[in-house]
């Protein structure tokens, strides 16, 4: 469409603004912004208006390679984003996993311990009551039978 209003301006030197308004806009049933009446231009000004639209077309040329190579930095950022995150979910999720055993074991322990105490009480004052009756029976046996226990 730019090409085709190029050709046009270098062929005629009357231009109105309407040609320039549907131009732009892109739609020739368009009503333009407004209406002028026809501007007539010299062909230097006129090859000056071609260079502007020629420059205008090369920066939107620019403009539109700078855009899309920001796109792909921001699709491969987050791509990056996302394959990281993914790497710490995992390993979040195996920490969850490691401190579930832990807690496993630790459970495992405190029973352990639970059931071991009590027996361990039990067993010291089993040996308390042997030790006391041994005493007692040496003390009323007198000194022979203390030394039956020590020689043996």
């Amino acid at each position: 469409m730019l090409t085709d209003l190029l050709s046009f301006l270098s062929s005629s030197q009357v231009v109105s603004w309407s040609v320039f308004n549907c131009g732009i806009v892109g739609e020739e049933n368009m009503d333009p912004f407004y209406q002028t009446g026809p501007i007539y231009m010299k062909q230097p000004d006129l090859e000056n208006l071609m260079q502007k639209v020629a420059g205008i077309q090369r920066d939107l040329e620019d403009f539109k390679q700078k855009l899309l190579q920001s796109i792909h930095r921001l699709e491969d950022a987050y791509c990056e984003i996302s394959r990281t995150l993914a790497d710490q979910e995992e390993q979040a999720a195996k920490v969850k996993q490691r401190l579930r055993e832990e807690e496993d074991r630790g459970i495992v322990r405190n029973k352990v311990l639970t059931f071991l105490l009590p027996r361990e009480k039990q067993l010291r004052e089993h040996c308390r009551w042997l030790e006391h009756m041994l005493l007692m029976s040496g003390s009323c046996e007198g000194q022979g039978s203390a030394k039956k226990i020590s020689g043996n």
